[in-house]
């Protein structure tokens, strides 16, 4: 092979190592923490309905019950709340929408008072 030819040849491509299961559990509970809390709770009052019905509580049962829901409705809110985030781009570029907007209504304002 000539030099020429040596050149033409590409290299290979980065060798890209993909995240473990734990690093992915980390980084997401990082990025979206309220989420992981929420699965938490919706676990504590689960559990603790459970271990109430089991004892014959019917009424404390009950109550975590309904906890559970509102714990679990929380979580699947949050959830949406930072996916509806993720898919806007984040807070700077949010921020940056906001004031674009903001700066076009004073431009049309300052045309409509000419």
């Amino acid at each position: 092979m000539t030099t020429e030819e040596n050149m033409l040849i590409e290299p290979p491509p980065p060798i890209i190592r993909s995240e473990t299961a734990a690093e992915k559990l980390i980084r997401k509970s990082k990025e979206e923490p309220f989420v992981p809390i929420g699965c938490a709770a919706t676990a504590y009052f689960l559990i603790s309905g459970f271990k109430s019905f089991r004892e014959g509580n019917a009424a404390r049962s009950q109550k975590m019950m309904r906890g559970r829901v509102i714990a679990q409705g929380a979580t699947v809110v949050m959830l949406s709340a930072y996916a509806g985030y993720d898919a806007l781009g984040g807070f700077e570029t949010i921020k940056s929408k906001f004031a674009e907007a903001k700066n076009e209504s004073k431009a049309k304002q300052n045309e409509k008072d000419e």
